[in-house]
């Protein structure tokens, strides 16, 4: 049976190998984006390549130059006192701490129009950009100023968002894990978050130009060593807030792999029909072996239940980057099984 399902990918890579090393000094702040651009670009274009192979519909870049999600934004922020610099090895409990001082600037950008800019020269197929949130990136900030720094971050979104739409990318994707990790365990109310997403997201409108913008938020509950944000799991607390955002977001990624998020699969019926579904269920953050063909065309046919094929996109429940690089090819490779096997 034919259908219109496609596969597409929400963020992260595994990091190549062979370019671990020179990436290992980018990341500590050693050297510069033009100095380390090749080596960026090499190991983006590995991950693309991977991705191809592995037959996705839609590829992203891999986010190659960061060495996780969001926390390597702080660094390049004007504004900011560093109480406790960003620990890599030590997973939530190694998150950065920083205090507010005075108005936010990006004067460099977040890194991810620049990373935008250096793949799609290399990849005509990759036409999706990704960026996080406002209150992904700042939400924790400590800040004991009269300064609205969510404004700050809004605007510094906003500006991204605005760079990579000049650089060509169709699809915007604001990823939102703070957001989705709030509403999921009751800490955050849909009224304070709309405007969070909206506002950085308006540089896409399809009206601000003649290219037509797909503008997707991504909602998973975090991902730092395979581990997430929240232990709470459920999709029912999300759909409020897709509701309140129908006409500003196209399609939306929700994670999808959790016995908590899956038995509340019925209430993707309640999202706004004009959006798009992103249904992550392959799951990134489970220890055990990848996800096997036969359970993702499972979950594939209990989605067409709910959702019409042309609205349906699947995925990994988000990026790959923490997954071993094996395990991330075999995820995705059986993906794509389930949707050809349709």
């Amino acid at each position: 049976m034919s259908n219109t399902i496609r596969t597409a990918m929400v963020g992260s890579w595994p990091i190549p190998f062979g370019q671990r090393l020179m990436l290992k000094n980018y990341y500590s702040n050693l050297i510069s984006d033009e100095v380390a651009y090749s080596t960026l670009q090499r190991a983006a274009r590995i991950a693309m390549d991977e991705q191809i192979a592995c037959g996705v519909d839609q590829i992203m870049g891999g986010e190659v130059f960061a060495p996780d999600f969001y926390h390597h934004i702080p660094p390049r922020l004007l504004g900011l006192e560093t109480l406790r610099a960003r620990d890599t090895t030590k997973g939530y409990a190694g998150v950065g701490q920083y205090r507010v001082i005075e108005r936010i600037t990006a004067p460099i950008g977040t890194g991810h129009a620049i990373a935008y800019r250096r793949e799609s020269a290399i990849e005509p197929k990759l036409s999706k950009a990704a960026v996080p949130s406002p209150l992904t990136i700042g939400g924790g900030f400590a800040n004991e100023t009269n300064h609205d720094h969510l404004a700050d971050l809004i605007n510094i979104v906003a500006l991204e968002i605005a760079d990579m739409v000049a650089a060509g990318a169709t699809e915007i994707q604001l990823d939102a894990p703070s957001e989705a990790a709030g509403l999921v365990s009751g800490t955050r109310a849909v009224s304070e978050l709309v405007e969070l997403i909206a506002e950085p997201l308006e540089p896409a409108r399809s009206d601000t130009g003649e290219q037509k913008i797909t503008r997707t938020v991504h909602l998973c509950l975090g991902d730092i060593s395979r581990q997430t944000a929240t232990e709470d799991q459920n999709l029912r607390n999300l759909i409020p807030l897709l509701q309140a955002l129908e006409g500003t977001v196209d399609r939306v990624h929700l994670e999808c792999s959790y016995p908590g998020q899956w038995q509340d699969i019925s209430m993707l019926s309640e999202i706004p029909s004009s959006m798009e579904i992103i249904a992550g269920i392959a799951d990134v953050k489970s220890t055990n072996p990848a996800t096997s063909v036969d359970e993702l065309s499972s979950k594939i046919q209990a989605l067409l239940k709910i959702v019409s094929g042309d609205r349906l996109l699947v995925s990994t429940s988000c990026g790959c980057g923490r997954v071993p690089h094996d395990e991330a090819i075999r995820l995705v490779r059986n993906l794509v099984k389930a949707v050809e096997a349709e």
